[in-house]
């Protein structure tokens, strides 16, 4: 699938630089992997031979990172940065940073039983580190969420663009919004849990497209990158250095579902229809051969089914939701702390403990199949961080009891890094717009570095300045085919 709006941006990167846009990528990922720290054109030519991600290995010549450093300072994706460095030989060299004239938007959809009943957008600069405004909104349907996450993210530059003409600056060009929904994403749609037929796809990146396509008050097209939530906790994990690594699973604890998102050779897999490592439903609960429609079932809590109509996934006893109906409702919190001088505090622990092994033992296989260098596992902060003595500290121990016996994991130190999710709803809504922001950046890297499975034809060979062609026509006078990634 080609990808218009980055290609267009990446022939005029070519063609004014003469290196190939392969070069571009590369200087790009490995300084967003620092940011927000600066870096120089010294760091990103020697690159790292003993270094985790591939995209880092290599050596480029001097020359060239200069030329591509020029082409993207120029294009305003790069500037000058503010603390000098020194080499290893002690020289003083010039500092580099991502461009703060680009900003890209990045959307959190909340939703309860696949329906969004929640959009937060937040517009941060090209690292991701600098957030530059915020706006939240209830919706009830998907076509909401895209007239909304349109009126967003209009308003929000219009608020940046004046504050920049009051201080003498241009206005900001949005490189791309990038939207999370927990739920498969394939191609930009976001795809319906059960297979019953009952729902179709949302075309949600096609909707959004059609919305800035049409609003002239962007004068730059603007790539629209759906993807699956966890899986963009696992590109935001690419792009930090203390888990950048070729091989990482990434899995997050939400009130409904568990997901997962896998890194391979540094770049997230999705799988041929965007439900790789869905590891909430693995059939963790029957033991082989065991019919679970032989079982009675529930309305509520443990013996219910999966959200996708199935028995016996991971979903139906990890999750906060199925937890809470155990105990007939109330907040999950408040669950959490039940301590020793409580009744029920015997049956607490037995409830968090089947939870967190249930969990653990859907991990384990997770370990065995792809064996990772790390899982990354994100918990709610009440079960991330238990009070000492409540019924929650069972969910954790059994996670890391249940993980870190398998096979793959043997010998492996920190093998699970269990991170806690913000305690504040707004805070984990920011933290996933952020995760999507990360995505377009992603997206763009891989284009240029030719990894995304498009097919661009022959190959193109960077021109000399001087041999330069005649610009390619604008993404809007030709088919403009929406950025998105499963």
């Amino acid at each position: 699938m080609l990808h218009d709006m980055f290609q267009d941006l990446l022939d005029t990167l070519a063609r004014t630089s003469g290196v190939g846009q392969e070069v571009l990528g590369e200087v790009l990922a490995r300084t967003s992997l620092r940011a927000p720290e600066e870096t120089s054109r010294r760091e990103i030519a020697a690159g790292d031979p003993s270094g985790r991600r591939p995209v880092d290995q290599r050596e480029i010549p001097q020359g060239t990172v200069s030329k591509a450093v020029k082409a993207l300072m120029d294009e305003g994706l790069l500037e000058d940065g503010e603390k000098f460095r020194r080499g290893p030989e002690g020289r003083t060299v010039a500092p580099l940073r991502l461009g703060s004239l680009y900003a890209t938007a990045g959307v959190k959809v909340m939703q309860v039983k696949e329906e969004p009943r929640h959009v937060t957008t937040a517009l941060v600069g090209l690292d991701s580190s600098r957030r530059l405004g915020v706006k939240h909104g209830p919706v009830d349907s998907w076509d909401q969420v895209a007239d909304l996450v349109h009126q967003h993210v209009a308003s929000l530059k219009d608020t940046c663009d004046r504050d920049r003409a009051s201080r003498g600056l241009d206005p900001l060009r949005i490189f791309g919004v990038g939207v999370e929904a927990g739920a498969p994403v394939h191609n930009g749609e976001v795809m319906p849990l059960s297979r019953n037929g009952t729902r179709r796809p949302v075309l949600l990146a096609d909707k959004l497209h059609r919305l800035f396509e049409s609003d002239p008050s962007f004068a730059r097209p603007v790539p629209v990158i759906v993807e699956n939530d966890v899986n963009a906790l696992a590109v935001l994990a690419i792009h930090q250095t203390h888990y950048a690594g070729p091989d990482l699973v990434v899995a997050g604890v939400f009130n409904e579902g568990v997901g997962g998102g896998l890194v391979m050779d540094g770049r997230l897999r999705r799988g041929s229809y965007g439900r790789a490592m869905e590891i909430g439903h693995l059939d963790v609960v029957f033991p082989p051969g065991h019919d679970p429609e032989q079982e009675p079932e529930a309305k509520t809590g443990f013996g219910a089914r999966c959200g996708c109509g199935q028995r016996g996934h991971a979903d139906t006893i990890a999750t906060p939701l199925r937890i809470t109906e155990e105990f007939n409702g109330g907040p999950f919190e408040k669950i959490c702390e039940i301590g020793p001088a409580s009744p029920e505090f015997q049956r607490a622990q037995g409830v968090f403990t089947r939870g967190g092994a249930t969990l653990g033992r859907a991990l384990a296989h997770v370990s065995n199949i792809v064996n990772p260098s790390r899982i990354i596992m994100y918990l709610p902060a009440p079960l991330a961080d238990p009070k000492p003595g409540t019924a929650a500290e069972a969910y954790r121990a059994a996670v890391e009891t249940e993980t870190t016996r398998a096979f793959a994991a043997s010998g492996q130190p920190d093998y699970l890094k269990i991170e806690a999710f913000p305690a504040s709803a707004d805070e984990v809504a920011l933290l996933g717009a952020k995760a999507a922001a990360v995505c377009v950046l992603q997206s763009f890297i891989e284009h240029a570095l030719r990894l995304d499975g498009c097919k661009p034809g022959s190959r193109r060979q960077a021109l000399p300045v001087n041999q330069a062609q005649t610009p390619p026509a604008s993404t809007k006078a030709r088919r403009a085919l929406t950025a998105t990634h499963a």
